[in-house]
């Protein structure tokens, strides 16, 4: 009887136990739980990045190195806007020219402005106008491969090296999911580029005495997926398909990216659903009192650091009250400071695990304070200036010998000013 008699109350405290362990960690189950449901992507590596903060909300191998195939044409396009002039004539090479495979045909020797280029290089991945517009902006290609490689430094592509402007396949050439996501997250934020990779179809001028060149974007997410706003798809045999697409709804913009996939329009799609179904945009609030950075050197003692863009984040209903931000400016920079000069970060955690960071910048320029030994020699100089004016004008007025020289020099000023000036009156009154 007594062995009956536990069994009921071993039964209760065991209900007990589960129900306590199911509660306990229950936020994190539900914090983690958002993130479980994203179909996996068919490409080799794939990435979903949120463009407001540039936070990961899905990642698949993201920084494996392959090959971006005509992809690289985004770095290509966003080094020829940043560059500008746009309206500027190009005369193709014969280098460019004679670039192989998918072509405009672009004759050596032709004249066709740096925009119609960009749109025959981005819609339908035209080899020959991505040379075009390299030549265009360096020297050589071997100059203009140089600054792609060194864009991709400055904007934290560690995994990615570029060998051409086009993407055709390159020993060498490389570049990963996550670094493609941070290259379109940059060319995006320029109008013109946004402008150029929605465009869906558009007419440029042909060679010499030929017809015009009908353009057609071959990104059919343009065509295939709500809210679409671009970019880019590439192929080789070595780099498979590849397709990198932004996507907006409401305020929330993605960036999703496949690489050497056999469905990369499914991959894409998949991707951007699972973002715009599981994330919504938060505001993260700032200091309300400015933000300053101390000037070593400069006229002004310090100067205001605001976030380059506003505080928006994605996060999911169950993160919303676990996302902070933390504002980190630098401690002191040295004169000259520019406008825009990154001058520190606010990086964006959701509890501990830091998830996206925005840069601070200066909000207005500071020149470098100006040495007092040069301050001194300025003055001086104004103040010889005077005294020898004044020295002057005492001497002529209590010199009558000066006083007739300083006429006599005045007098010869007005006469060449009057005999320079007479032609032109004399023409005047004849014309009369």
């Amino acid at each position: 009887m007594q062995s009956l008699g536990r069994k009921p109350v071993i039964v209760c405290l065991l209900i007990i136990v589960i129900n306590l362990i199911s509660i306990l960690p229950a936020k994190q189950l539900t914090l983690s739980a958002a993130l479980a449901t994203c179909p996996e992507p068919q490409g080799k590596s794939a990435v979903l990045m949120d463009f407001s903060s540039g936070r990961i909300l899905y990642d698949k191998n993201s920084h494996e190195r392959v090959p971006p195939a005509s992809v690289t044409k985004i770095m290509t396009a966003l080094l020829v806007i940043e560059d500008g002039n746009l309206d500027q004539l190009v005369e193709v090479s014969e280098i460019a020219a004679g670039t192989r495979e998918c072509t405009v045909y672009l004759q050596e020797g032709e004249q066709i402005t740096r925009r119609d280029l960009l749109y025959a290089c981005m819609l339908p991945s035209a080899n020959d106008a991505a040379v075009a517009l390299a030549e265009s902006v360096a020297f050589n290609l071997d100059a203009f491969v140089e600054l792609m490689n060194q864009r991709a430094m400055e904007l934290g592509m560690d995994d990615t090296h570029f060998c051409n402007p086009h993407g055709l396949h390159e020993d060498g050439h490389y570049s990963s999911a996550h670094d493609l996501a941070l290259l379109s997250r940059e060319a995006m934020k320029h109008s013109t580029f946004r402008d150029l990779v929605s465009t869906h179809n558009t007419i440029i001028p042909g060679a010499p005495g030929g017809e015009e060149r009908s353009l057609w974007n071959q990104n059919r997410l343009l065509y295939r997926y709500e809210g679409t706003l671009g970019i880019k798809t590439g192929y080789t045999k070595q780099a498979g398909n590849c397709l990198v697409g932004a996507a907006k709804k409401g305020e929330m913009q993605l960036i999703a990216v496949s690489l050497n996939s056999p469905a990369v329009y499914d991959d894409v799609i998949s991707m951007m659903d699972y973002g715009f179904t599981n994330y919504q945009v938060l505001e993260l609030e700032g200091k309300e009192e400015p933000i300053l950075v101390k000037v070593n050197g400069g006229e002004q003692k310090s100067v205001i650091a605001r976030p380059v863009t506003e505080l928006l984040v994605a996060a999911s209903e169950e993160e919303r009250s676990f996302i902070s931000c933390s504002i980190m400016p630098y401690g002191e920079v040295p004169a000259p400071v520019e406008k825009g000069d990154i001058l520190g970060v606010c990086k964006l955690y959701k509890q501990d695990e830091a998830i996206a960071s925005i840069d601070l910048v200066a909000a207005e320029s500071v020149s470098i304070k100006q040495p007092w030994t040069v301050s001194v020699k300025s003055w001086t100089l104004i103040l010889l200036k005077w005294f020898i004016s004044i020295f002057l004008v005492i001497i002529i007025s209590k010199n009558e010998k000066a006083q007739q020289i300083f006429k006599s020099c005045l007098r010869y000023v007005i006469l060449k000013i009057i005999k320079k000036r007479s032609p032109r009156s004399r023409s005047v009154r004849n014309w009369r």
